[in-house]
Parts: C-alpha cells; structure tokens; sequence
C-alpha cells in the first residue's frame, strides 16, 4: 500500500507500549479520549460484538469477548477515573510519542470538552512531553444535528492543537491579556462565518478553552519539572490560567459578540418528501444539507498558511 517504496502497518494496541525507534516520526496526528459522561469507549462493545462476528475469533484483535481494558484511559467517576489518572495517562502517551519524532515534527490533536478543567489534562501532557503547542485552531468536528447535541448549549467546534519540540510561533498569536485573547476568538469567529458555519455561545466558549490552554502552556514551558507530582502540575496550570484572567474574563470581552450567536446547537436532519412506490422500487435516501463545511470551516488555517510577508514569528525550543 501507498506505492513503491511504502509500506503501511496497522496495530491494534496500547500506545502506552508502543515500541517506536527514536527521531523516526514525520508526524503523529491522534485524537485522545473524550473525558466525560459519553462513555463511548463502554459504547463501542455494541458495535465489537457484531464486528467480532463478521471477522471471527480467529482474529487477534478480536480474540477479547469484549472492548474493556482496565488500563483504557478515559474519565469515569464511577470506576474512580478521575483527571490525575487522566493526565499521567495522557502524559505517559504523549512523551513516548514526542521521543519518536523528528526535531521540529509536529504532534497534531483534536480536543473539545464544556469545562475549563478537562483541558488541564492535556496541557500537562504537553509540557511533560517537551513539547510547545504552536498553534490552536477551532474546526467543526461534530454534526450539529448530532441527536444528543441538538438542542443544547454543546459545542460542535473542537480545537485541533499542533505541538512541536522547536519551531516558531506566529506573533499576533500570542496574547498577554483577555482582551488580547479575546481578540484572536474574535478572529476565529469571523473565519468559522466566513466558512458558513454559524458558531454557538459553546463553540465560543470552548474556542476560548483551547486558546487559553495554549498560552497556559506557552507560559509554563520554561522551568516545567514533570517529575512533580501529577496533582501539582494540574495545579501549576490551573493557577497560569486563572493568572491569564480565566475563560470568563476573555467571555466579558466577547459580549457584544456573545449575544449575536445562537445559545443552542440547530441542527436538521430529514428525509425530502417522496411518494413511495413511484419510479420504480427503490426508496431514496436523501438527506437535507445541513450548514457547515468541515473543510472550508477551518479558521485561520494551518500556522504556517500566512503569506510570506506576514511570517512574523517568535522563535521557541524546548529543553529536555
């Protein structure tokens, strides 16, 4: 696969074992698990059962009657999964990952989650591993049609973070007040519209997360010590987010803004009418448009997508 010369392997396992020869990697694009109610890692065993039918036992990776893993890293209060197991986790993953790539390669992540503390995990993460995150962009990630999100207050934006061990960072990205940060989620907003996505009071909010977690990480970088323990570096960059003002300060910034969008997800999906029993046997299966393209919704673009002449970047490297 993938034309001469390439070769293209699958693994079914636990990237926390993963055995990776050092500065190997070009690139590592990954989504960590979503820390929340939505268990759908204990959902997935609906879908295995049938899937191991169809492949058959023989099959290694279908060899388990079941999905659960007592090491699978999600949040769950009822089985004591809380953030710190969540971060050593995350972190565990993201520093073996960070070991394999390439000087400067980036480690690329969608993320989204409605509070402020479920992003603490990640940031850890990052700062464990070495690494700077160097540019957060929201994306559409979810339909907002989507049966448990329509209707609410939900985001469908996730924050794709691009993290990287040494690079440079674009300079107007860099804010050092809420207003400042108010102004790139201004930014990002404008773009999501300008891409016929119409963005929520959440999708702002969690826009305003993942930049506050980036520049909580760009602040933290120098002098991280991840031998800490893990509940000390969740405090570490709590306290850096709440120096920054908090995600409700940057919102103040935003109200104007605030009261024009929507405070619930809109999404519609429907069959058109059709006659049944018309034109032959066959019942179309058409589904309306909904608003959004997951393409030309990107804000802002990759961060190196600026034209030349506006590459006005701040330097960063990464000790350790």
């Amino acid at each position: 696969m993938g034309g001469p010369g390439r070769r293209v392997e699958l693994h079914c396992g636990s990237a926390t074992r993963a055995t990776l020869q050092p500065v190997s990697l070009d690139a590592v694009l990954t989504d960590p698990p979503y820390l929340g109610n939505v268990q759908y890692a204990e959902l997935m065993d609906f879908c295995y059962v049938w899937l191991r039918r169809l492949v058959g036992a023989s099959s290694q990776s279908f060899g388990s009657p079941s999905t659960r893993n007592v090491d699978e890293l999600t949040g769950n209060e009822t089985l004591a999964r809380g953030l710190s197991r969540f971060a050593a986790g995350l972190s565990d993953v993201f520093c073996r990952m960070a070991g394999a790539l390439k000087p400067g390669s980036p480690l690329a992540f969608t993320y989204h989650h409605r509070t402020i503390e479920a992003y603490y995990p990640v940031a850890v993460a990052i700062l464990d591993a070495g690494l700077t995150c160097s540019a957060s962009m929201p994306c559409p990630g979810e339909m907002g049609a989507s049966i448990h999100i329509n209707g609410t207050s939900s985001s469908i934006v996730d924050t794709i973070f691009v993290c990287r061990s040494t690079g440079k960072v674009l300079r107007r990205w860099i804010a050092h007040s809420p207003e400042g940060i108010a102004a790139i989620v201004r930014t990002d907003l404008e773009n999501l519209q300008a891409g016929k996505v119409t963005p929520t009071q959440g999708d702002t909010r969690c826009i305003i997360f993942g930049h506050i977690t980036r520049l909580a990480i760009w602040g933290l970088r120098s002098g991280w010590d991840r031998e800490k323990p893990v509940e000390e570096r969740l405090s570490a960059v709590a306290r850096r987010i709440q120096e920054m003002g908090g995600p409700s300060t940057v919102e103040r910034h935003l109200r104007a803004e605030l009261q024009l969008l929507p405070a619930v997800q809109h999404g519609v999906a429907r069959e058109d009418s059709e006659m049944y029993g018309t034109g032959g046997d066959e019942i179309p299966l058409k589904l309306s448009p909904v608003s959004g393209d997951a393409v030309s919704g990107f804000a802002g673009g990759y961060e190196e997508a600026a034209p030349r002449h506006e590459r006005q970047g701040l330097c960063f490297e990464n000790a350790g």
